[in-house]
């Protein structure tokens, strides 16, 4: 399991793949509330403000590729939304990680 977990993690794999998006968007609200509740600590910082910034660049009535181009004009949309989603599976697979490794520590018998 450790071994699926680390490639899962490896920054030069492609990136998620379309069916792992559904576990991973049900997964997010927990992350977000374990973060808040401050049990898990690792703040993707860079995930929110990319998500910040990409949520400003598609209503920002200047783009790359105007909409007004017939079928190329939400490729610049569409590969911001990739990017995000990118980086958030990313997070969302290492609290995951995070969780499972906690859930097993709480189920060892202390001695």
């Amino acid at each position: 399991m450790v071994a699926h977990n680390q490639r899962a993690m490896n920054p030069l794999r492609p990136g998620p793949k379309l069916t792992d998006f559904p576990g991973l968007i049900r997964s997010t609200p927990d992350m977000f509330r374990d973060l808040l509740a401050r049990r898990y600590r690792q703040w993707p910082a860079g995930t929110l403000a990319g998500g910040f910034l990409g949520f400003l660049y598609l209503i920002n009535p200047l783009d790359l590729t105007p909409e007004a181009l017939p079928g190329i004009g939400v490729i610049d949309d569409a590969l911001m939304l990739g990017v995000f989603l990118a980086f958030l599976s990313r997070d969302v697979k290492k609290y995951l990680s995070w969780k499972q490794t906690r859930e097993t520590q709480k189920e060892l018998p202390r001695s």
